[in-house]
């Protein structure tokens, strides 16, 4: 059965989306790695300078860093751990 060249175009167009769906499928969890990574490291970082700037702002070096420090991390294991948990993975 001969197929017209527009049948053709679009045969062949269907078939490199599907690769390209196939690829991208392929990489996500690579992704969703990468931003729960982001997210843990940002979260402990984050908590750590909000720590260091109430240290200089009250004079309690280094105890509200360390403090923001170890809560930030408590925050971060808990938005990764939700993450993971996430069946779509977003």
């Amino acid at each position: 059965m001969n197929m017209n060249p527009e049948d053709e175009k679009l045969e062949d167009l269907s078939e490199r989306i599907r690769k390209a769906e196939a690829k991208t499928e392929k990489s996500a969890p690579n992704a969703a790695g990468s931003r729960i990574g982001f997210d843990f490291a940002g979260s402990v970082l984050g908590s750590g300078i909000i720590g260091a700037l109430a240290d200089r702002a009250f004079g309690t070096s280094p105890w509200c860093l360390l403090g923001m420090v170890v809560f930030g991390f408590g925050i971060g294991i808990m938005n990764a751990w939700r993450s993971i948990q996430k069946p779509d993975g977003k």
